[in-house]
């Protein structure tokens, strides 16, 4: 098996070293197999999920069958070793890097059996313990790799859901997709039909023009042959003998002069029919229009509003995105900071302090962009609204040069028309309405060009609060590199400061610990010891200067970052101030805009009012003016029946004054219904723009009705006109019979014939001259045609562009439809891998509050720490400097000692003279018996040695020499004989002990240093 797998080298050696071979083998397999999966993990972001799983699986099946490669290698390993005997012993190790080298065997003479037996039997041992571990390591193996299937299996089922999750939103927006379609063919149809619609009217409109025209000119025509009959009959009534015919000559034309006009007066009414249904179909065109616009301003609401949501949805995962690294970047330090918190002292809690007011700027950084975003909403908004009222500006604009217009065609009227006193009121009323709404619209613009400026005023203020906001962002920058600076000097500090702590508790120790007793050659100096004291004080001194320098530095960086931290703060609060400002003016803008808006929708309901009152005026002056004719023609009529029956002579001329009149009267109608023509198309102008005004359908059913009533009044009215024109008919048919009659009569009057004669000069002139007007007319008809042929044109143009508009607006929403729901997928995928790490990072933030917790506890903790340190350091200073005291003292105590040791000195070498001497005397002392040495000795030799006894106690109270020490013994012995002699040898080697210690100036007794000592002035070294 090790053959065929290409293991030959491990054939031949022992079953212990073939399993650490392949235990070997299987931690490279797993380092490489956690190599792949870093790489899998790196080009994760650029491969799709398919891939991912197939790579994944492949590899699983690779590692299956590797590990099942070993499991049988590691079972015909333990077969052989069952079966096989074992083979010598080498080196594993050069086995396992694949170095063989020939192994040195052990001669069989050397060894004996027992030898080899013992040694296969560890081997056995030992390759046993290989097989189990690999065994345990194999199950490992089996469930890491049951792991990983089960995370592949649950990603699996996530990928599934979020296919079918992709593929219901794909399905909802392949159904908003054929609705707008559907929308936009019907939309379509809709235009189509309305276009079809508006070519029959205008076709129809075309012909019904041409048959008007047609008509005028056959009336025209027929005009001026009862014109040239009615001469032809002047004549013939002259010439002819036959009186009786001229009547029913008269009657005939009169006939068909009154079949014609009624004629006339039917196509009328059918033109203003036609009128009507144009201006019907004209508003419902508009109408349309205004619904395709609407249409058109819903799609692009729509869609401003998905690419805003989708900027938001961007600006929202930037967001994310920058908050997740900020996470990251905190974490990294308070990891830091509880890794360092252990040996930090009370700095933590202020650190800790600056961490959360950084975190308070973060979060109010982020309020501040939030609203400084609603603030660039509400001036985008604002500028909508600002091109909004523009635009209305603009019609606005329009209507009132339109209604100037009006209003000076109605002053032409009125100026022609004007009679009475009653006009000229109106007029003038009329007038200051106008100047009124001149002013207001003055208004108006001047409001608007104020609310301009203060747009931009306000986005000036807009653009310098956003770059505060950028200098603020790199002032935090700085103050978190700054906050990093200050915590590696802490830290340095704090290792300074712990160096220093545990110099001071070696002196400490040192300064505690009594020095040791040693012989009188080995044992320094005293003046050698204090100057090493003095040396250790002053570095002591040096340390604790540098500490309290540091540490006053440390505060002085502190409070400058407090200070700091507050100036901050205090422009967050004026940046807050200003936002409030800033929203305030935004208010105040809005309702500006909102009483701009009212004030105008209340001039246009003005000037709707105020048309209406015109068109009022127009109709009772057209009453008045036919009322105040028809009321002058009684008159006249009346005048004419008085005269007639005063005097029958004049009845002639005043008949021939009344045909005149009539005539005159005749062509006055005449010029009459011309004008209501005029006033009828200027009627038909002002509708037309009051239709454009209008967009309310009420207000538009309301003037129609009206309009009709005022119809059916004109017409009421063109009916009792008709009426008199037939009773004025009749009585001229009257007169004229009476002219017959009186003409038979007054043949002989040649005054008539050169009357007759002079008429028709001026009936061929007057003639001449309608016709060079209907010429002129008919110029400008043919002028009137080619405008509105160059208006069909322009709008034929204008409906193309529209066209070309229209599917240009329809590849664009195509385009920006494909990017919403690329954008959209490619949103709900971020989105869930964002909820995702929003839960991850609210975990994780819950655990940081978990630590921050502690760490608040642990820095109280410090603090109190810090507190007692410092304490100590106050009583370690007030002991240092009872220290100082006290080494003066044992200076001047010490060169005390040093004088009365050289007396000591003077006096020793005095009674070393005596020691034998006086040694000799005890001998004899101790074998004499008290009395003897009472009777031997004599009074005066004892008092002398008290004496010299007592003065040298009161020149050396500290010290006590050994030999004056025997001395005092021997005489307490004398004054009590019951103690025996060895206490005084004993006394006497205590006695010797103090004396050392006294010698030595080091050795300064405890209970003497801590007596107070009086307060003395202390000089500093340092």
């Amino acid at each position: 098996m090790l053959d065929q797998e290409g293991l030959n080298e491990i054939a031949h050696s022992s079953p212990s070293e073939q399993i650490a071979y392949l235990l070997v083998e299987r931690a490279t397999l797993l380092e490489k197999l956690e190599l792949l999966e870093q790489k899998m993990d790196s080009r994760s972001e650029h491969m799709s999920d398919q891939n991912r799983q197939d790579e994944l699986e492949q590899i699983h099946r690779t590692l299956e069958e590797e590990l099942y490669q070993q499991r049988e290698t590691m079972r015909r390993t333990k077969e052989t070793m069952n079966k096989e005997p074992l083979s010598s012993v080498q080196k594993p190790w050069k086995k396992l890097f694949g170095t063989r080298k020939s192994a040195d065997r052990v001669s069989a003479e050397s060894l004996t059996f027992d030898e080899e037996l013992d040694k296969e039997r560890k081997l056995r041992a030992s390759a046993e313990r290989d097989l189990t571990e690999a065994s345990q390591r194999l199950k490992m193996a089996h469930d890491e790799i049951r792991k990983l299937t089960d995370d592949l299996l649950i990603k699996k089922k996530e990928l599934n859901e979020l296919e079918l999750i992709m593929q219901k939103k794909q399905e909802a927006a392949d159904g908003l997709q054929q609705e707008l379609t559907d929308r936009r063919d019907n939309d379509s149809l809709e235009l189509q039909k309305a276009k079809e619609h508006n070519l029959r009217l205008d076709q129809e409109i075309l012909a019904l023009r041409q048959r008007v025209r047609s008509l005028d000119s056959e009336r025209k025509k027929h005009m001026e042959q009862c014109e040239k009959s009615n001469s032809d009959s002047t004549s013939s009534t002259t010439a002819s003998p036959n009186l009786q015919d001229n009547p029913e000559l008269h009657k005939k034309c009169k006939l068909e002069v009154e079949e014609k006009e009624y004629e006339n007066k039917l196509l009328q009414h059918k033109l203003q029919k036609l009128q009507n249904e144009y201006d019907d179909i004209v508003e419902r065109n508009e109408e349309l229009e205004s619904i395709l616009g609407e249409s058109q301003n819903r799609t692009k609401e729509q869609v401003d509003y998905l690419e805003c949501e989708i900027a938001g949805l961007q600006r929202t995962i930037m967001n994310m995105e920058t908050e997740l690294t900020e996470m990251a970047e905190q974490r990294d330090i308070r990891e830091e900071m509880l890794a360092s918190a252990q040996k930090e002292s009370a700095d933590t809690k202020k650190m800790a302090d600056l961490q959360q007011e950084l975190e308070a700027l973060k979060t109010r950084l982020k309020e501040v962009s939030k609203d400084l975003k609603s603030k660039e909403q509400e001036n985008h908004n604002l500028r909508v609204k600002n091109e909004q009222l523009e635009r209305e500006k603009h019609l606005q604009d329009n209507k009132v040069s339109e209604i100037q217009a009006q209003c000076k065609k109605l002053q032409m009227q009125i100026s022609e028309q004007k009679s009475s006193g009653d006009v000229k009121q109106t007029y003038q009323q009329l007038q200051d309405k106008i100047k009124t709404l001149e002013r207001e619209r003055e208004t108006t613009s001047s409001a608007l060009f104020e609310h301009k400026k203060k747009c931009e005023i306000l986005q000036r203020q807009f653009q310098e609060e956003m770059e505060e906001i950028r200098s603020l962002r790199e002032e935090n920058l700085q103050l978190r590199q700054e906050v990093t600076t200050a915590r590696q000097e802490l830290q340095a500090r704090r290792e300074e400061n712990a160096r220093l702590k545990q110099e001071v508790s070696r002196l400490q120790d040192q300064v505690s610990k009594p020095p040791t007793v040693g012989n009188g050659v080995e044992a320094l100096t005293g003046d050698s010891l204090i100057q090493q004291q003095y040396e250790e004080i002053r570095q002591l001194r040096q340390d604790l200067h540098r500490v309290q320098n540091l540490c006053s530095s440390a505060e002085k960086e502190l409070r400058y970052e407090r200070d700091k931290n507050l100036d901050i703060k205090k422009q967050h609060i004026l940046l807050q101030k200003e936002n409030t400002k800033l929203t305030a003016e935004l208010n105040q803008v809005k309702q500006k805009l909102a009483s701009m808006t009212a004030t105008c929708t209340g001039l246009e309901v003005d000037l709707e009012q105020r048309q209406h009152v015109m068109k009022e005026m127009e109709l009772e002056l057209l009453k008045r003016s036919q009322t105040a004719k028809a009321l002058s023609c009684w008159q006249e009529k009346l005048e004419h029946e008085k005269y007639r029956a005063m005097e029958a002579e004049k009845m002639v001329l005043e008949l021939e004054h009344q045909l005149r009149a009539a005539q005159h009267q005749v062509l006055l109608l005449e010029t009459q219904n011309a004008e209501r023509r005029q006033l009828e198309d200027e009627l038909k102008k002002t509708r037309e723009n009051e239709a454009k005004l209008k967009v309310q359908l009420q207000d538009k059913q309301l003037k129609r009705k009206i309009f009709d009533q005022n119809f059916e009044e004109l017409q009421l009215e063109i009916k009792a006109l008709h009426d008199k024109e037939i009773s004025l008919t009749q009585n001229n048919c009257a007169l004229q019979l009476k002219l017959n009659q009186l003409q038979s009569i007054r043949q002989h009057m040649d005054d008539e014939k050169i009357s007759t004669a002079a008429e028709r000069t001026h009936l061929e002139n007057t003639n001449q001259r309608l016709l060079e007007e209907l010429s002129q007319v008919q110029e400008q008809k043919e002028q009137l045609h080619k405008e509105y042929d160059k208006l069909s044109k322009h709008l034929d143009e204008y409906i193309r562009k529209y066209n070309e508009r229209q599917l240009r607006y329809k590849a664009k929403l195509s385009q920006a439809k494909e990017v919403h729901l690329s954008e959209v997928n490619h949103r709900d995928l971020r989105i869930k891998q964002l909820e995702m790490e929003l839960a991850f990072s609210r975990s994780q933030a819950e655990k940081e509050q978990q630590w921050i917790s502690r760490i608040t506890a642990d820095s109280e903790h410090l603090h109190e720490e810090k507190r007692h340190l410092l304490q100590k350091i106050t009583e370690y200073e007030a002991s240092d400097r009872n220290h100082k005291w006290k080494m003066l003292s044992v200076q001047n105590r010490a060169d005390i000692l040093d004088g009365e040791n050289r007396q000591l000195q003077e006096s020793l070498l005095q009674l070393y003279n005596q020691v034998a001497s006086l040694e000799r005397v005890l001998k004899k002392l101790q074998a004499l018996n008290l009395t003897d040495i009472t009777k031997v000795l004599s009074p005066e030799f004892l008092l002398r040695t008290d004496a010299i006894l007592h003065h040298s106690s009161s020149e050396n109270e500290p010290a006590s020499s050994p030999v004056m020490s025997k001395v005092i013994a021997t005489a307490k012995l004398e004054q009590s004989p019951e103690i025996p002699v060895n206490l005084s040898l004993l006394n006497s080697d205590t006695l010797e002990v103090g004396y050392l210690n006294v010698a030595s100036p080091a050795a300064v007794p405890l209970t003497s240093i801590d007596k107070p000592v009086s307060p003395e002035p202390c000089i500093d070294n340092t």
